[in-house]
Formats: C-alpha cells, structure tokens, sequence
C-alpha cells in the first residue's frame, strides 16, 4: 500500500513536470560523446552500480560521475518526450534510488538537481586531475554534510546501495527492451515479478 500510495504521488508530480518545458542539456562531460544522453547514462550509472556500488570503493571520482548521472536521469525521464514510455514505477524505483544515494553522499534533501550535478562533476574533474583540494572545495556545506575533504573521502567509502543497483538494472533493462522493440512507443515493456530489479519479458518484445 505505501508504494502505491508512493506511486501516485510520483504520477501526478509527472504530470506537473510534463507541462514544464524540456530540461537543458546536460553538460558535456556527464556523458561524453552520447548522441542519446539519457540512455547512455542509464547504461552508465547501472554498470556503476551493478555490485551495488562495491565497485567504486576507493574510486571518489567515479563514484561522483556516476551519482551526477543518476541526478540527470531522475530529472530528465518525467520531461523529456522520447522517453515518455518510461514506466512511472521504474522512474518511481531510481528516485528512491537517488534518496538513498543522496543519503550516502550526505547531500542536502532539498538541494536542486543541477546544482548537485554541476557540484558532482567539478569534483569528478578535479580528481581526475589530481586535485584533491579543488575537489572539496566543490562539496561545500551545507549543500553536503559534512562537506569539503570529508565529503570526497565518504565518495570513495559509499558502502552497499541495493536500491540504486536495484532500479538502475532494471532501468537499464527496460532500455534493453526499447532497443529490441527499436522505438520507444511500440515495445512492450517489462513486469514485475516480485522484488525490485527483477522483471520478465511477456511475449516476445521483438517479435521474432
């Protein structure tokens, strides 16, 4: 009951974004080279996370790639229009997966996802450059907690995030079904068969 209760507070926050205008491109850098952004960091962020996050331990600039990606996802699916498609209870599933990541990361509950995303991937460069202090210097409190050094040593130490490896594999397979269907509107798409991440295929969504 609480999920579905949680579903439909979702579907009509959707429905206001929808009557908002498109969301500006991302920037550069958060998916390098993509001619669809939003797929490609779906596809990102689920390979990130695929041991629930074990594999970015000790890695703070990849853990803030792929947790600017997730940012970008969960604004970007509710308004942008060729992924209208995109079931509200996956998009439900990756927002309570960035609520769980937002936690891990100690960033604030109500902070804007752009300035979260701007923020994550200036401290993604900075580390990939070898300066670590231009990398706190763009988590600053109270925007994360606790903020600075220590808010890049907690991106390197995330810990097991379930719900983000969860719903980004399952985002990451519905694409997969997209891709099979080749256009977004026509594919059938995919069920739940119990916990989060798990689905089947009814039918056959290619029609082969």
């Amino acid at each position: 009951m609480r999920r579905a209760g949680l579903l439909l507070l979702f579907a009509m926050a959707a429905c206001a974004q929808m009557t908002q205008p498109p969301p500006p491109p991302p920037p550069a850098d958060l998916v390098a080279g993509a001619a669809d952004p939003t797929r490609a960091a779906i596809m990102a962020v689920a390979a990130a996370f695929a041991d629930r996050g074990e594999n970015l331990a000790g890695r703070p600039a990849a853990a803030a790639q792929a947790a600017a990606q997730l940012e970008f996802i969960v604004e970007d699916l509710p308004r942008n229009p060729r992924w209208s498609a995109m079931p509200d209870s996956v998009q439900l599933d990756l927002l309570l997966a960035r609520t769980e990541l937002r936690d891990a990361l100690g960033v604030a509950e109500t902070a804007a996802p752009d300035v979260v995303i701007e923020a994550l991937l200036r401290t993604a460069r900075a580390l990939r450059a070898g300066d670590r202090a231009a990398a706190a210097a763009a988590l600053p409190a109270p925007l994360f907690r606790p903020g600075g050094a220590r808010s890049v040593a907690r991106l390197g130490e995330l810990g097991p995030l379930p719900q983000v490896a969860n719903a980004t594999a399952l985002a990451a397979q519905t694409v997969e079904l997209f891709d099979l269907g080749g256009n977004l509107s026509s594919t059938q798409l995919p069920e739940r068969t119990g916990g989060i991440g798990n689905i089947t295929i009814p039918g056959n969504p290619a029609g082969y």
